[in-house]
């Protein structure tokens, strides 16, 4: 079948420019590999960790912006049974304000205010391997890049022969050039992921503290709690 045939020939050439890509760099090539793998491990993480469900379930969100008529209509019971049996970040922070007795809205809302702050520095572990990765990245890339160009004129006059001088040249320039565009294609996507997560982070804790806040207000406010 020729598609067939030439399909797996294109693929072999993309596959081999690859690999010869990888290898023109050197050494310098294994670290920014690693922090390559690393940097998908950490993104399909978070993108697993950081869903909405895990942390603001829709259905417990409804529940709490209708706690003041479930509250009127004898039904608190029925909430905290929701709270309860919900594992996500929002049930956390919301069984800490309303299930260990406070005495008044202000002490429910600090140990609202402090379950939140521990329950945000969970979420927010992979994000310092990100930033490590978008910072170490270019200066491994940077100091391949340095070595190559050591590698250049340190050829000059040692070589006899032209042709056996122009590869050893082309081959420093190949590592210089491959190590500093590899280093940044790490970094850029490492950083994209880091301001990503802490934007989506940001906002899911600023949507908590308001539906948290308006369940203590309906709470403390309701003659029938």
């Amino acid at each position: 079948m020729p598609i067939a045939a030439g399909f797996f020939q294109n693929f072999s050439t993309s596959l081999s420019k690859v690999w010869h890509f990888l290898t023109a760099g050197g050494w310098f090539m294994i670290p920014l590999g690693v922090c390559s793998l690393i940097l998908i491990a950490v993104i399909i993480w978070k993108c697993s960790n950081l869903r909405r469900d895990r942390i603001i379930p829709q259905d417990l969100e409804a529940r709490l912006r209708e706690a003041g008529p479930l509250i009127s209509a004898g039904k608190f019971g029925a909430l905290q049974q929701a709270i309860m049996h919900d594992s996500s970040t929002l049930a956390v922070i919301t069984r800490a304000a309303l299930l260990h007795g406070h005495n008044s809205q202000e002490a429910a809302a600090r140990a609202a205010e402090t379950t939140g702050r521990e329950e945000v520095a969970q979420l927010e572990r992979g994000l310092g391997v990100l930033e490590v990765i978008f910072t170490i990245s270019p200066m491994i890339g940077l100091i391949g890049t340095t070595g190559g160009l050591v590698r250049i004129f340190g050829n000059f006059g040692a070589t006899s022969e032209d042709a056996a001088a122009a590869r050893e040249i082309a081959a420093g320039i190949a590592e210089a050039m491959t190590t500093t565009i590899f280093g940044l294609g790490v970094a850029v996507p490492a950083l994209i992921a880091h301001v990503y997560f802490s934007r989506l982070l940001e906002r899911f804790s600023l949507r908590i503290s308001r539906i948290v806040q308006q369940t203590l207000d309906a709470v403390w406010q309701s003659p029938a709690k």
